[in-house]
């Protein structure tokens, strides 16, 4: 037996379009910031060394070299210094410094750097500083300074009359970018938020597309399951030649199983008919050799317990006709307490030969259900019947009462306290021809179910051996039965 999966089929619909659709605007937004922030980062290098190359150019590599301590308060180096402070200021840098191939300083924009004390730093950019003193320019990569900010530097090599890199012209600036990337993370992230719930919507969209014909077959096929085989599947456009197929082929079982069941149905007929005819007569000529024979006489006894079979027989064959062919429901409020009533009424004397009692406890002013009035009538009489047999022969108590229910339900209870039933039982009580009786037929609780579910209810049933059982009908309102 198949299980039954919790989810529906349109939430794995959209979850499964989240899930690819989700992923691949989360790499999208990685890349686009990934990409970005190299551009952004690149882009600062190649400004850092080039303002470096182009600082180079303002200098005379033997002058630069040739300053040592106490050179500061010369014209000369300070000359030089406001080279430096005035390319700082008009390229917007944080600083620009130059320093020998020891890596101390020559000269510094920033205020309170020694001549030839040692920049620390250096020593966690020496890749920089080899490519520089090899002659490559160089840019460095990210670092924190003593303020907590991101600094980004420019190396440009100082070369003398040789060609040898004397000195080093370092550039830095803040990377700003940096705030630009936090911004554009916002975005992304917006952007990324923005296109699940797109995703969502449009898996949505498709589900509801590939889920709704599916629904509506799902419906038509309990129909089917319900034995309810006389109207033919809903036309309609389906969406995909798959389930059109499918619906196709619903139908072509459908009419099979209808033609099936009717052919069945006639046959059953046919033998009913054929065995009631003889039981009319050997009825006919019982009740006349009946009137033949004194009252008290064997023979007259003989002849009423051949009477009584006669009709046990009918009885049989009626139930095995309404089984096989049951009539169509002829929809209509139906009052339960007034049908609970008729159905008691009926019984009385059952009850009272057993020394049984019948309560009913159904409010006049319960709403009325929708069903046919015979056919609950049937149903509340076939109930009863099998409660009264559970009873145990000192007597016992049958309860009928109703209540409201869920999703415009009303509920109406068969109760006794007669022997009530084991699991396996319960598990085969309304199946054709179970029994535990040895004069049943075993169609009775079949027929009811089979009758109620033509009217649009359903049936359940609550018992433990030595306890009794209860029966439970499931109406619907006479209100939304006629809506529907």
């Amino acid at each position: 037996m198949f299980r039954q999966s919790s989810t529906s089929i349109r939430t794995k619909l959209i979850a499964t379009f989240a899930a690819l659709v989700l992923p691949l605007l989360a790499l999208s937004g990685y890349l686009f910031h990934t990409t970005a922030r190299e551009s952004l980062d690149r882009e600062l290098g190649h400004r850092l060394v080039a303002v470096a190359q182009a600082t180079v150019t303002r200098f005379n590599p033997t002058i630069l070299t040739g300053f040592r301590r106490g050179d500061q308060s010369g014209r000369t180096y300070g000359s030089y210094r406001a080279s430096l402070l005035e390319i700082r200021d008009r390229t917007g840098l944080e600083r620009i410094f130059v320093f020998d191939p020891d890596g101390r300083s020559i000269m510094d924009t920033r205020d309170g750097v020694e001549f030839g004390s040692e920049y620390a730093r250096l020593s966690f950019q020496r890749a920089e500083m080899r490519s520089c003193l090899e002659g490559q320019a160089t840019a460095s990569v990210l670092f924190r300074s003593e303020d907590g900010r991101w600094y980004k530097s420019g190396f440009a090599p100082v070369f003398d009359d040789e060609l040898r890199a004397v000195a080093v012209v370092a550039t830095d600036a803040s990377a700003g970018y940096l705030d630009v990337i936090r911004g554009l993370d916002r975005s992304i992230a917006l952007f990324v938020l923005l296109g699940a719930v797109v995703a969502v919507g449009l898996g949505f969209l498709l589900a509801r597309t590939i889920s709704r014909p599916v629904d509506r077959l799902v419906r038509q096929a309990e129909r089917i399951g319900r034995g309810r085989l006389e109207l033919p599947l809903e036309d309609g456009d389906l969406g995909n030649r798959e389930l059109q197929y499918l619906a196709t082929a619903m139908e072509r079982m459908r009419q099979r199983l209808a033609q099936r069941e009717e052919n069945q149905r006639m046959i059953v007929a046919g033998v009913a008919h054929e065995i009631r005819n003889p039981l009319g007569g050997v009825e006919m000529f019982a009740s006349l050799a009946r009137q033949e024979l004194e009252q008290d006489s064997e023979a007259a006894g003989f002849i009423d317990r051949v009477n009584r079979e006669v009709a046990s027989l009918k009885r049989i064959i009626g139930d095995f006709l309404e089984f096989a062919r049951p009539s169509q429901p002829q929809t209509e409020p139906v009052g339960l307490a007034e049908a609970a009533v008729k159905a008691a009424g009926l019984l009385e004397a059952d009850f009272s030969r057993l020394n049984a009692r019948i309560q009913l406890d159904i409010p006049d002013g319960f709403p009325p259900v929708s069903a046919d009035p015979e056919h609950t009538g049937r149903v509340l009489l076939n109930l009863l019947t099998n409660a009264l047999e559970a009873l145990p022969e000192t007597g016992g108590i049958v309860r009928v009462f109703a209540e409201p229910g869920q999703d415009n339900e009303l509920l109406l209870h068969v109760e006794d306290n007669g022997c009530g039933m084991d699991r396996e039982t319960i598990a085969r009580v309304f199946n054709p021809f179970f029994t535990t009786r040895d004069d049943g037929m075993g169609l009775g609780l079949a027929i009811v179910k089979k009758t109620l579910e033509e009217n649009g209810a359903a049936i359940e049933v609550r018992s433990e051996p030595g306890r009794g059982s209860t029966f439970t009908i499931y109406f619907q309102t006479a209100a939304r039965g006629h809506d529907e």
